[in-house]
């Protein structure tokens, strides 16, 4: 069997889950003890029983489910079980979304956008991922916007990002802005139900560098996320929380424990972000999963496929959620923090 992003495999005495494939041999594997690492594929055992622990009860749910959330795996052609919808995320594209592979494009229900799809906010490049937006394969397409979608954060635009990023031309209408994106849902601290999902969007991450939708650690955050409503199967975040693909090239880790903290208090199914481009890939506790979207490579090539998920009807969901929540409530126990 070959080795795929998703799969529960054992190294040595440790096992976890592949993460991403590095195409150099190497696997990125998140493990159960909490710590993630770049293993050779000779050194990989496919475990027999795929499934985790708190699902073994009820194998339909898929290969890797946590709560029942099921990873699709590359190349995206395995049908989804009936009354399941199929969801494509994408998330930093940076303006170079024409310029994606037309194989990582697979048809979904839902497209799921993570913000940062400008350089800086030029609303040519909103305007042509509207256009592109449209003419996907996908019934929905739901949007936030990043640190780099500077028009979008007008108070930000007006005071820095115009001058900085925009000098010799007249300044963009963040107005007109958002009213660009008129072929997709744009959420921004707010929500919207589809197919019967609630799907709730903000695009604030802790302070990174002099960009927009900038907040310092701390109280700043937790008001924010304070506005996270309790009832949410699909959290859009631009940033990531902390010790979730929030990992940079430096090893700084850019992740909010405030975040970290908000979902833990919260039945939330799936959180979707971006934002740093190195750690793409995705991962899970036994109750939401994480992933991050990153299309842009570190070094801003749209070349990392999408990631595609499918979710059981939303009140299976709910009470998958609910019940693995209440599970770890009872435990006590911490979310562990992976790569």
């Amino acid at each position: 069997m070959l080795l795929k992003i998703g799969m529960r495999v054992q190294v040595g005495d440790q096992s976890g889950m592949i993460a991403m494939d590095n195409e150099d041999g190497t696997w990125n594997i998140d493990f159960d003890s909490g710590v993630e690492g770049d293993v050779e594929s000779r050194f990989i055992q496919i475990l027999e029983d795929q499934s985790l622990d708190h699902l073994n009860a009820n194998p339909g749910l898929g290969s890797w489910a946590p709560a029942g959330a099921r990873i699709v795996a590359k190349p995206w052609d395995q049908p989804k079980p009936d009354g399941w919808t199929r969801f494509v995320c994408f998330s930093d594209t940076h303006g170079l979304h024409d310029q994606i592979p037309k194989n990582h494009m697979p048809p979904a229900d839902v497209l799921l956008h993570a913000g940062d799809f400008s350089n800086a906010g030029e609303l040519e490049q909103v305007e042509s991922l509207n256009t592109w937006m449209k003419a996907y394969p996908a019934q929905c397409k739901v949007v936030i916007a990043g640190n780099h979608d500077i028009t979008f954060h007008e108070d930000y635009y007006q005071k820095v990002g115009a001058k900085r990023f925009h000098r010799g031309r007249d300044p963009y209408d963040c107005r007109k802005a958002k009213s660009l994106l008129s072929d997709c849902i744009y959420l921004e601290d707010s929500g919207t139900e589809v197919g019967g999902y609630k799907i709730f969007g903000s695009p604030w991450q802790p302070e990174f560098c002099e960009w927009a939708f900038n907040l310092p650690r701390g109280e700043e955050c937790r008001k924010r996320w304070a506005a996270i409503p309790k009832e949410v199967d699909i959290l859009i975040t631009h940033g990531p929380p902390a010790g979730r693909g929030d990992k940079c090239s430096s090893g700084f880790r850019a992740g909010c424990d405030d975040l970290l903290t908000a979902i833990a208090q919260r039945k939330i199914s799936v959180n979707l972000f971006g934002h740093i481009h190195e750690s793409y890939g995705f991962s899970a506790d036994d109750v939401t999963l994480f992933v991050n979207a990153s299309t842009c490579t570190h070094g801003y090539r749209p070349t990392n496929p999408p990631v595609l998920f499918d979710l059981p009807p939303a009140s299976e969901l709910r009470q998958a959620t609910a019940k693995a929540a209440e599970t770890r409530l009872k435990s006590s126990s911490k979310m562990p923090a992976l790569g």
